[in-house]
């Protein structure tokens, strides 16, 4: 736990230390939100619907309520800071997976819609039960859970990257090459 701790040192202010069952995590609610929320977000992908205009606005929404949030405009707790930081989780991970998964999220109709925010509500009662009912193994699942969903930010930004220097690439030889023709 001790090293998880120095990990997320790097990525969580750790001021308001999440607290499972009397205890403290080695990250803050909101990113117990945050980190919890982009790998239940990776499992809830399978659902995905199709991008739609509607999807993207609801998931950068999502990302925008942590402004107010984020920056205290607000008054709040803990479990405000731990769904808003879920919140933000899924919509990160959805426009994320936009230019990897674009072929993969071929669902569509208002029933895989709704079956992917029933997903995404009991993703959020799920973290909110264990965190209130946990005990010492739930702290520890809920920790490397979380160290779970930073590697999946972590991967999905390589993956990202990548894609954007190989599109710029393929872009550029096209280009040079009705140039040259």
């Amino acid at each position: 736990m001790e090293s998880l701790a120095q990990l997320f040192s790097y990525v969580c202010g750790q001021v308001h230390l999440c607290v499972v069952n009397g205890e403290a995590l080695p990250l803050c609610d909101r990113c117990v939100g945050l980190y919890f929320g982009g790998a239940y977000a990776i499992l809830l992908s399978l659902l995905r619907p199709r991008a739609t205009a509607p999807m993207l606005w609801l998931h950068g929404l999502f990302m925008l309520a942590m402004i107010p949030f984020g920056f205290h405009f607000i008054q709040h707790g803990a479990l405000v800071r731990i769904i808003t930081g879920q919140l933000f989780a899924y919509g990160l991970i959805y426009y994320l997976l936009l230019v990897p998964a674009e072929d993969r999220s071929v669902r569509t109709g208002h029933r895989a819609t709704l079956e992917y925010f029933g997903a995404a509500l009991a993703g959020i009662v799920l973290l909110l039960v264990l965190v209130v009912r946990g005990g010492h193994l739930i702290a520890m699942l809920l920790t490397v859970t979380a160290a779970l969903g930073l590697a999946t930010y972590a991967l999905l930004a390589v993956v990202n990257l990548a894609t954007m220097v190989s599109i710029a690439t393929q872009s550029f030889l096209h280009h040079d090459r009705s140039k040259s023709s």
